[in-house]
């Protein structure tokens, strides 16, 4: 059997976030080992989860962060994610009410800043699972609003 290769988990990307909350999966068998320029983006990312956190007032949890080709296949995935460059991240919410808030801040987080997002999607599966999906690209950001799903 061929050897997975492990990553520093514990490597800080913030004061908050890590290396290996940003690239945890519960498919072990799948390689997700991010290049330096995800790691870059990744980084960018926390700077806005970390004001995120600080004005919601508790910690951010991490459904997915970045996804390596195999992984966002493996999963369903869209080709095009910004989860394979280390720009996106799906934030779990415990309801609509909280993911309608954590929303707001970011959007508040933006407008106040001047900085652009690629994405900030309200998402719903079959199973009446919710959670928020937000993105920054380094460039050509959409400032895309969806729901989807919902």
């Amino acid at each position: 059997m061929e050897q997975i290769i492990q990553l520093n988990a514990n490597a800080k990307l913030s004061e908050h976030f890590t290396l290996g909350e940003m690239t945890a999966s519960s498919h072990k068998e799948v390689y997700n080992i991010p290049s330096h320029e995800a790691i870059a983006n990744l980084t960018n990312l926390c700077g806005w989860l970390e004001v995120l956190r600080s004005r919601a007032g508790a910690p951010i949890i991490i459904n997915s962060g970045y996804r390596s080709p195999q992984l966002n296949k493996k999963i369903g995935g869209v080709p095009t994610s910004n989860h394979l460059t280390g720009c996106a991240v799906d934030i779990r919410v415990e309801n609509m009410e909280q993911l309608i808030r954590y929303a707001a801040i970011l959007l508040d987080i933006s407008n106040e800043t001047h900085q652009d997002f690629d994405e900030l999607l309200i998402e719903k599966n079959r199973y009446g699972a919710i959670w928020l999906h937000f993105a920054v690209r380094p460039s050509n950001n959409r400032r895309s609003l969806l729901f989807i799903n919902c």
